[in-house]
């Protein structure tokens, strides 16, 4: 768990056992706690069981469990669907809350609270600002087709190439869309690259100051080009024109 901290670049958390409990020396951040939220927002499965009110154990037995989620934001606000609730003397009513609405998921986060209750509405009311004052404008999806890189020594002239993820930019709704631009930054480029490889980034900016780091791939998987495929390049760039012989 703390090597899996250190990958996230989590500064101020500790992991001294994996329930929670109050321990010395185990400690973590509301910052630090979003960060994580971040990450398991990406696995659906996650969501799947956060977003379950309630359900039952060993249902239609004699010894069957009611479970009830100790997240009520989940039955009494449209559209949360996680995460984790915590409470211990020391660290008071903590809750790591989200929330999706017009294709934009918000992640709150409070720690230290006296009661459920107010945890509750604190959260609450963090979601609702959050979705009254910003929006998110797609900038590319991972299927947009970013740039056409020309190839030298595969099996192909050119390969297309996508984001990794969806590219979404953050902007407030007063003051507008941004003035967005990006550049493509490619890493050496071997002659075989598969699709999903890291070819390099493509770097987002709103008025030229940069806002994001995106991987970039190729939407198909290339060869290294045989000899008969170089011969063939070859022989076509002579036949264009592209080559001179001297």
């Amino acid at each position: 768990m703390n090597d899996r901290a250190k990958e996230l670049g989590l500064k101020n958390t500790v992991f001294k056992n994996c329930h929670g409990l109050h321990e010395n020396g185990h400690y973590s951040s509301a910052n630090d706690m979003a960060i994580i939220a971040k990450e398991l927002v990406k696995h659906q499965r996650i969501l799947d069981y956060s977003s379950i009110y309630e359900t039952y154990l060993r249902k239609g037995t004699d010894k069957q469990i009611w479970l009830v989620n100790t997240n009520k934001l989940v039955r009494f606000k449209q559209g949360v669907d996680g995460l984790k609730t915590g409470y211990t003397k020391e660290s008071g009513y903590c809750l790591t809350a989200t929330m999706k609405k017009d294709n934009m998921r918000v992640i709150a986060v409070v720690m230290g609270e006296p009661d459920s209750s107010t945890r509750n509405d604190e959260v609450s009311s963090m979601l609702d600002y959050a979705f009254a004052q910003y929006a998110l404008d797609t900038i590319y999806t991972k299927d947009s087709v970013i740039d056409n890189l020309k190839l030298d020594k595969s099996n192909m002239d050119s390969v297309e190439v996508v984001p990794k993820e969806d590219i979404t930019v953050l902007y407030k709704k007063m003051d507008g869309k941004k003035n967005i631009t990006n550049d493509i930054k490619y890493d050496k480029v071997p002659a075989k690259i598969k699709k999903g490889d890291v070819i390099g980034k493509i770097i987002i900016k709103d008025n030229d100051k940069e806002i994001k780091k995106v991987d970039i791939t190729v939407n198909k998987d290339v060869d290294k080009a045989s000899y008969i495929d170089l011969f063939m390049k070859n022989l076509k760039d002579i036949i264009v024109g592209s080559i001179t012989i001297k």
